[in-house]
């Protein structure tokens, strides 16, 4: 009887579809009009023929189960099985155990890796809301743990000079907005952001933010953390384009 498909399985997943001794991946990408094609061999590491390389010495139950099997490329199938002397069972089976505890390692980094991910609970915003005054704006910074932003192109000194400071003021409120308790320091924070949005108009360029409600995950922590991503950009009023929340153009009405 030959490998069976659960055994198969079990081999290509706890070597991570990787070549034992070279660390390749044994499958090449697809075409356009072809599947990928593959290269991995399922090697017995005891021989299943009596004439074959490493013959002898394995009940013939055990010959077929993924412990006598190893996941080689075809080029180091074949440098395994003809040159027996250095490639012995005992260190095909250390070359086994050694690539299957790596790709466990491997794996297990994966997971507790952090990274940022959208939070599934809350639907993810397609469009920036214009901000005309700093209350929604100062609103959207208390409720941000984390912050990104956008600058036009081909800025003159003075209005990229503008944008940076203001940029600059929203990273340092992000940073003390939870600090700020009284109504007064909050009014402070709110005129200040209404301030620069002002100054902004004056010069022909809008403000837009939107809050994306991400989950931090991986880490030693139990379970995500909710971590609110506030993203504010500012563009040219030239360039700007009215959109309703999904992103789809108002369409303009015509010069009369």
């Amino acid at each position: 009887m030959g490998v069976s498909e659960k055994t198969r399985k079990i081999l290509w997943v706890q070597a991570g579809g990787l070549c034992a001794i070279c660390k390749a991946q044994v499958i090449t990408p697809g075409t356009a009009s072809d599947d990928p094609s593959v290269f991995g061999e399922e090697a017995h590491i005891v021989a299943r023929s009596e004439g074959g390389p490493r013959a002898g010495g394995l009940a013939e139950d055990l010959i077929n189960h993924h412990t006598n099997l190893i996941l080689l490329c075809s080029k180091d199938h074949k440098r395994v099985d003809d040159q027996p002397n250095h490639f012995t069972v005992e260190r095909l089976r250390l070359i086994k155990t050694e690539h299957e505890a790596w790709v466990r390692s491997r794996a297990e980094a994966e997971e507790t890796r952090m990274r940022l991910v959208p939070d599934p609970l809350f639907p993810q915003p397609k469009v920036l809301q214009l901000i005309t005054r700093g209350n929604p704006l100062w609103n959207m910074v208390k409720e941000s743990v984390t912050f990104e932003y956008a600058l036009p192109d081909h800025l003159n000194d003075d209005d990229e000079d503008l944008i940076i400071e203001f940029m600059d003021l929203l990273r340092d409120y992000l940073d003390i907005a939870g600090e700020l308790v009284s109504v007064r320091e909050n009014r402070d924070a709110e005129k200040t952001l209404q301030q620069y949005i002002s100054r902004l108009a004056e010069r022909e360029f809008l403000v837009g933010a939107f809050v994306r409600h991400m989950l931090l995950t991986g880490g030693s922590a139990e379970g995500p953390t909710p971590w609110p991503m506030l993203r504010v950009e500012v563009q040219p009023a030239t360039l700007a384009e009215v959109t309703d929340e999904n992103g789809t153009p108002y369409p303009r009405q015509a010069a009369t």
